[in-house]
């Protein structure tokens, strides 16, 4: 999944900012007619796998960094903010902090800096929590390109979860500034732990972490090219 990213990172931060996102979620599965992402009994359940970037624009350069070139905690967390309120905003979800925002962190993450196939790149590890997007049914404050993406669940669907449900996500983000390109590239993957009706915590997320860090260790950034004809 594509998206544009620019007007919801703008919302955010306050200032015109340019930048997509790209998103790999849990699939559908033939007996279904929604899809792992918002199955609770699914491994992949509001797990993803992802990639963003920022281009450099008047108000912002190396956007994630500060002067000295170290990585903006913040920042990190402004687009995670902007991509739930695509997710959580396309759902309908009702839920928000205090502050308006669909994402806390929890504790500061932590950053160190790493070679990747001899380039230096930040990762970043954290917590934060925020809301599922499951719900049962269509939502009234929903969009239809959510239930596009991800189906419906049924009105009764048996799940011990609440709809929106709270939960916590676990994330880790690699970001690298790319001088020649004037923008800064991030990929990442994020599961979740929670509480459901029971009072189990579920952590069914852990499952697919390597698998999610198999993606993410496959993605590679490159510049479009043109063709004139």
């Amino acid at each position: 999944l594509k998206a544009d990213l620019s007007g919801t990172l703008s919302e955010v931060v306050g200032y015109p900012v340019e930048g997509a996102a790209y998103s790999h979620f849990g699939g559908f599965n033939l007996s279904r007619v929604y899809s792992d992402f918002v199955n609770p009994d699914s491994d992949y359940y509001q797990a993803w796998v992802g990639a963003y970037v920022v281009f450099d624009g008047e108000r912002r350069t190396h956007f994630g960094f500060d002067d000295e070139g170290q990585p903006v905690q913040q920042e990190a967390l402004d687009v995670l903010e902007a991509d739930q309120r695509l997710v959580l905003g396309g759902a309908g979800c009702p839920n928000k902090f205090p502050d308006g925002r669909f994402v806390r962190l929890i504790s500061d993450m932590t950053v160190a800096e790493v070679d990747l196939g001899g380039e230096k790149w930040w990762r970043m590890d954290g917590k934060a929590e925020t809301w599922s997007s499951y719900h049962r049914g269509s939502s009234p404050g929903g969009r239809w390109r959510s239930e596009a993406g991800h189906g419906r669940v049924p009105d009764g669907a048996p799940h011990p979860v609440d709809d929106f449900h709270p939960l916590t996500y676990n994330g880790s983000f690699w970001m690298r500034y790319f001088p020649q390109w004037q923008a800064t590239c991030a990929r990442f993957y994020i599961y979740p732990e929670y509480t459901d009706r029971n009072g189990e915590k579920v952590t069914r997320g852990q499952r697919v972490e390597a698998e999610c860090q198999a993606i993410v260790d496959r993605i590679t950034f490159a510049r479009a090219s043109t063709v004139s004809g």
